[in-house]
């Protein structure tokens, strides 16, 4: 990031135009002035005219000095502001050029917005250039970078900042003001810290993340690693336990039992170690030995039944035939649902898709709407010039002439749209979830009934070679049985898909473990250490070329938890506290920069 001219703009009750321009030189810029010459004042609205004034002192013009707010000296004359402003042109590496421009007292313009100038606004002349507002202190002022201003700053200087944990646990982005913090040392409380000032974002330990990213160490990406995996063993916590309830529900709900499941992911998970059994008395047998008793005892029942020597009547081949027509019915009514819930459910997966978009097309308008509200010019948004809010591609259909800068719908009327389209689209998918969950019942119901049906077809079949001797109650022990066995059957199947579920999460949780383990939270790597230890030597080496005497300076340390300078386990800053570390912290904060 290269300054290239900042310049101030104070407009006074009296009519004339006032202000000043700072143009900075390739390499070191040294402003000199006696005291209450404007020098703070320069630096501060420098800073100001990047959002970053939180490190100065709090959002919004208010961390500025009045001579920029209300009134201002002129040999010996009190000027009375009534709008000021403030430019600020630099570039980034690759050699693009923006300017930026914010208010700083507006009756028109709010001081969050800030309008970007896609060019050398002050230093070329670039007065045609493109035009973009963004908005600095906001909810989302970290999100989008065609709407939030430190998010397009990121972007624009190749900065990719990392997720950190917050002091909830959460992701949060280690923000750009944190970064800067480290970069500017502000007038008062600057020199109270070797980062002082760093805005507060819920995220705790700040100066140790903004240092070892500054460095670039490889434990700060550990960090995130850690966090990651951690939450990846989280959700395959969760996910065992889901799959062990649903194992004991499984089987209880049909009378057995089931043992060999730990409430934990186990490293070392053996499925043959789980047992699926019905429990007598004290014992608990196997569900093999109970599988093998159930078809003994229909055997028995089958084998003492004797058949009949009479003609099967007449009523018995009715019902096997009408029973033969309601399984075709059942057939093609299954068929029918089916087909039904999966064209249902790709249509709710399209409105789905579609919702996406709305939703997406709303955050942009609504975006919009906060620019404009801010003071933002419509004839300068993408939309007023034929171009998509959400895309940016011309729109080719609008019914107006090429050269008109008007917009073909309201941002208010098309917030209503969106929302009116949001809704409607939700209604239609809650609609059809509704019609899917009645058709799964209805499948669940045909399929139950199907079932029912082969069931008594069999049994009518075999009724017919069956005597008049035949008794009711073996009939419906019989039904009993099978259906026990088929439970059986069931229960072996899904259990046995668990079981291979928990095979998986078992080996995964191990390596999960292995990997945080490997990381370490606060484990340097080789290069870590040598970038410790060039720092630690560059800090002592400074040291001594200012002459500090106060203590040994071989007995500083850089503590790697903290990345400061301490000696004999006491930060250095709290050690002394003399002009004498006061030039230590510059050259601390002179090595962060």
């Amino acid at each position: 990031m290269k300054f290239r001219k900042l310049q101030v703009k104070l407009y006074s009750i009296d009519g004339m135009d006032y202000g000043y321009n700072i143009d900075f030189s390739d390499g070191l810029n040294i402003v000199r002035g006696d005291n209450s010459s404007g020098k703070s004042t320069f630096v501060n609205s420098l800073i100001y005219s990047l959002g970053m004034e939180e490190i100065i002192g709090s959002k919004g013009n208010s961390s500025l000095p009045y001579a920029l707010k209300t009134r201002f000296d002129l040999n010996g004359e009190e000027k009375k502001v009534v709008e000021s402003s403030v430019f600020l042109e630099f570039e980034n590496s690759a050699g693009e050029v923006i300017t930026v421009n914010r208010a700083i007292v507006s009756n028109t313009l709010d001081t969050k917005l800030v309008k970007i100038i896609l060019g050398k606004y002050l230093t070329g002349g670039d007065y045609e250039a493109e035009v973009k507002y963004t908005f600095v202190h906001d909810p989302g002022s970290a999100q989008d970078p065609d709407k939030v201003f430190f998010a397009f700053l990121e972007r624009f200087l190749d900065i990719d900042l990392p997720n950190v944990s917050d002091s909830k646990g959460k992701e949060a982005k280690l923000y750009l003001q944190s970064i800067f913090s480290a970069m500017i040392i502000e007038q008062k409380r600057g020199w109270t810290d070797y980062i002082a000032n760093i805005p507060y974002f819920g995220i705790s330990g700040m100066r140790e993340k903004v240092t070892n990213y500054i460095l670039d160490l490889d434990v700060f990406r550990n960090a995130k690693l850690i966090n990651d995996l951690q939450i990846k063993r989280n959700s395959l916590i969760n996910k065992w336990s889901e799959l062990v309830t649903e194992s004991k529900l499984l089987v209880e709900n049909k009378g057995y039992s089931i043992s060999g499941l730990s409430r934990y992911p186990v490293t070392d998970f053996d499925p043959k170690l789980v047992s699926v059994g019905d429990r007598r008395d004290s014992n608990i047998v196997s569900i093999d030995v109970v599988r093998s008793d159930l078809i003994s005892e229909y055997r028995k029942i089958d084998n003492n039944e004797k058949q009949s020597d009479i003609d099967e009547p007449k009523s018995l081949i009715e019902n096997i035939e009408k029973t033969e027509r309601r399984i075709d019915d059942l057939l093609v009514l299954n068929s029918m649902l089916g087909s039904q819930i999966k064209i249902d459910e790709s249509q709710v997966n399209q409105y789905k898709d579609g919702l996406i978009e709305i939703e997406k097309d709303l955050k942009s308008n609504k975006l919009t709407r906060k620019l404009v509200e801010l003071g933002a010019d419509k004839a300068n948004l993408s939309i007023a010039k034929g171009k998509c809010n959400t895309c940016l591609q011309v729109v080719d259909d609008i019914l107006l002439p090429p050269d008109t800068l008007a917009m073909p719908m309201e941002l208010k009327e098309n917030i209503q749209h969106l929302e009116n389209q949001k809704k409607m689209t939700k209604s239609l998918v809650d609609g059809l979830e509704r019609k899917i969950n009645a058709d799964k019942d209805k499948l669940l119901s045909v399929n139950r009934e199907l079932t029912e049906c082969r069931k008594n077809l069999v049994s009518l079949r075999k009724d017919m070679k069956f005597t008049s001797k035949i008794k009711e109650s073996d009939i419906r022990r019989k039904i009993n049985l099978e259906t026990r066995i088929d439970d059986i059957k069931s229960i072996e199947e899904k259990i046995s898909e668990k079981l291979e579920a928990l095979v998986s999460i078992s080996i995964e949780y191990k390596g999960i473990n292995g990997d945080i383990q490997g990381l370490g939270k606060h484990k340097l790597s080789n290069s870590d250490w040598r970038k410790v230890n060039e720092f630690s030597s560059s800090f002592k080496s400074l040291a001594r070329s200012f002459g500090y005497r106060s203590a040994d300076v071989g007995e500083i340390e850089i503590k790697t938890e903290t990345m400061l300078p301490y000696l004999k386990d006491i930060e250095l800053r709290e050690v002394e506290w003399t002009s004498e570390g006061l030039c230590c912290l510059i050259r601390l904060e002179d090595m962060a920069a």
